[in-house]
């Protein structure tokens, strides 16, 4: 099997786990694209792919903007023309590593190198012709990629128009050891809502019934947590003994509030807004602790929460794929809060949960505006997610799979984006913002999900996902063993069994 791979700096080791196991069960070839030095490096040294490219634009071709932005700004219009998408800009609006124009405190003669709206499209149409051109060289089977990444979403859509499948495995919420093939632009999950309504003519038995049981019992028992909440990331910004450690200042390899130092003039996935002297990273820690200490210092105990009639919301990660590209319409979170407020009934209140990863990265200006809305309580950050949602009227929530708890509870949901499970039973997806109206206007009407509905939400994710352990060198260096290298292998083969009936 051939295999290209193209992601950014955080997959690499993740992916050259896959290969290694694959290449234990399987002959695999492989070509693993980059951008940036920091990142061509990094290929080589794992030591695992057979080809490592790097296919970054250098800075004088990034700089000839004046000379080829028109014959850029054309490839991509027919290019969205050709795939059926006007994609490119909502991909840029929608990326978390691309950032405009720096502070206007910055001189521009001050960074190696500004992304200005015409350089982001040429840099965008250089990329395409790279991808396309070794897409055909190769010829690959598959390929992995990042989708939260504007390149990486545009080679997506490359293989999508030529036939070929492209995506990546994820870990399965609530189900440990079990590994899903996702291979759409979002978080499509598209099996898992075909087993969900399969499961109206084959409803689970014997074996299968037993261990879903078992697990919802086990989920609801010892409030089971996603692996990624174990991470170093979903602490929140590091502490600023780690940002001053030697590693960080003089090589750059770790991130400093997500921007990389090192390659600042060729590499995209730097937000090029940030000075990075040592000064500016103490800077930015404050700015960032000054934030946190005011937002624990507004925030509610439980124990008065619980007297409260209330529905919950939990702020999501953000920028993020699921946030700006799949909630389109309400991913300023703030105004989403103001609209949900509005539309509570005068005896509800507004329960709002920080989520851990992004303690230290939000501005105090939001915080600020939170807890200025009459109506609205902020948790406090530690407090369980599972507590929170038992006790709620509604759980309310863009796209986030604390609506597939809320399922497993019984508590009716409402989910504003577009996401697999919100079409499961106890969950509700009004259209507009009077659909919503309407939806809180008698929030103890909605019905939350039966003990059946809540067995058939978490049937379907086993159903549609394999056994396996994936590599997620962020909780683990464990590589992936030989019967989860078979089982994906299968599922990749299986894919390509599909394409070329």
């Amino acid at each position: 099997m051939k295999i290209l791979l193209f992601c950014h700096l955080g997959q690499i080791r993740e992916y050259a786990e896959y290969i290694k196991g694959f290449k234990k069960v399987r002959s695999v070839e492989t070509v693993f694209l980059t951008m940036g030095q920091e990142e061509f490096e990094l290929g080589q040294q794992v030591a695992t792919f057979d080809v490592v490219k790097d296919i970054l634009p250098n800075t004088l071709e990034l700089n000839a903007v004046g000379t080829q932005l028109s014959e850029a700004t054309q490839r991509l219009r027919e290019l969205e023309l050709r795939l059926g998408s006007n994609f490119v800009n909502q991909d840029i609006f929608t990326d978390r590593f691309f950032s405009a124009q720096p502070r206007l405190d910055i001189e521009p003669n001050k960074l190696p190198l500004i992304w200005s709206s015409a350089r982001v499209r040429l840099f965008m149409a250089l990329i395409s012709k790279r991808l396309e051109q070794e897409i055909a060289d190769f010829g690959p089977d598959f390929i992995f990629v990042e989708t939260s990444f504007a390149p990486t979403r545009m080679a997506w859509r490359l293989a999508r128009e030529r036939g070929i499948p492209a995506g990546g495995f994820m870990s399965v919420r609530f189900w440990p050891e079990r590994v899903y093939l996702e291979a759409g632009i979002g978080y499509d999950w598209a099996k898992a809502r075909i087993a969900y309504n399969d499961m109206v003519d084959r409803p689970m038995v014997g074996e299968e019934l037993a261990r879903v049981e078992s697990q919802l019992k086990t989920i609801v028992e010892e409030k089971t947590k996603p692996a990624y909440l174990k991470t170093e990331h979903a602490k929140g910004a590091p502490d600023i003994f780690k940002r001053l450690h030697p590693a960080r200042l003089i090589v750059g390899l770790s991130p400093w509030i997500g921007k990389r130092a090192r390659t600042s003039n060729t590499n995209p996935q730097v937000l090029p807004g940030s000075v990075f002297s040592p000064l500016a990273k103490i800077v930015r820690y404050r700015e960032g602790q000054k934030a946190k200490r005011y937002l624990l210092q507004n925030q509610t105990p439980f124990e008065q929460i619980r007297t409260k009639k209330y529905a919950v919301y939990f702020l999501h990660v953000q920028p993020e794929i699921t946030v700006e590209g799949m909630a389109f319409d309400y991913q300023d979170q703030v105004n989403t809060l103001r609209t949900i407020l509005a539309c509570l009934p005068a005896d509800m209140e507004l329960v709002v949960k920080e989520h851990t990863p992004m303690l230290g990265f939000r501005p105090l200006a939001m915080y600020k505006s939170l807890v200025s809305m009459p109506g609205l309580i902020v948790a406090q950050t530690h407090e369980d997610s599972h507590t929170l949602i038992t006790h709620a009227v509604t759980v309310i929530t863009l796209t986030g799979t604390v609506a597939l708890e809320a399922i497993l509870y019984g508590v009716p949901a409402i989910v504003l984006g577009s996401i697999y499970f919100d079409g499961f039973n106890g969950v509700y997806k009004p259209g507009s913002l009077n659909a919503l109206r309407e939806l809180l206007l008698h929030p103890d009407e909605l019905s939350g999900a039966t003990r059946d509905d809540a067995l058939r939400a978490l049937g379907s994710l086993y159903r549609a996902s394999n056994p396996g352990k994936p590599a997620r060198v962020d909780i683990t260096a464990g590589s992936v063993d030989p019967a989860s290298a078979e089982n994906m292998m299968l599922e990749l083969e299986a894919l390509n069994d599909g394409k070329n009936r």
